[in-house]
């Protein structure tokens, strides 16, 4: 829970020592990460680490682009993750501007959300499909879908 938030901070404060090629290498272990556990049956969220991938994205871009404000890099990278993974154009700019804590970047980033929040609402939603649930809840389920079953027949 919360893998992401404090290691962004880090991340950060150590940008520099870092090429584009690390800092990219960074989202990329993250991203598998993510589906590792997603796949393993991982209960945590997605919004954190989601943070920590679009900040490793920022600091890439800022990398490559230096005379970039680091604020809206930074932001970017973080409303585009969390848009991708989470699918909550809210989320996204609260989560970008509070990354950053700089809220004269608002209106850009409002901008910049509004089509890419279009485009990801209608795309299927980022979760492993067939992943085991616990004995509990794939019991409780199998019971829940035969009584239904059994109203439908009776």
């Amino acid at each position: 829970m919360f893998k992401g938030a404090e290691q962004s901070g880090e991340l950060v404060a150590t940008a520099a020592e870092y090429s584009f090629w690390a800092l990219l290498g960074f989202a990329v272990i993250k991203v598998a990460a993510l589906t590792v556990s997603a796949a393993a049956g991982f209960r945590g969220g997605r919004i954190f680490p989601a943070v920590f991938i679009g900040t490793a994205v920022g600091l890439a871009g800022h990398s490559l682009a230096p005379e970039t404000s680091l604020a809206m890099a930074l932001a970017a990278g973080a409303v585009g993750s969390i848009l991708a993974i989470g699918r909550d154009g809210w989320l996204a700019i609260f989560m970008g501007i509070a990354l950053v804590g700089d809220v004269s970047i608002l209106p850009s980033i409002c901008v910049i959300v509004l089509p890419v929040w279009l485009l990801v609402t209608s795309a299927p939603e980022m979760l492993v499909h067939g992943a085991r649930l616990p004995r509990t809840q794939a019991t409780s389920r199998r019971s829940s879908a035969q009584g239904s079953t059994n109203l439908a027949i009776g």
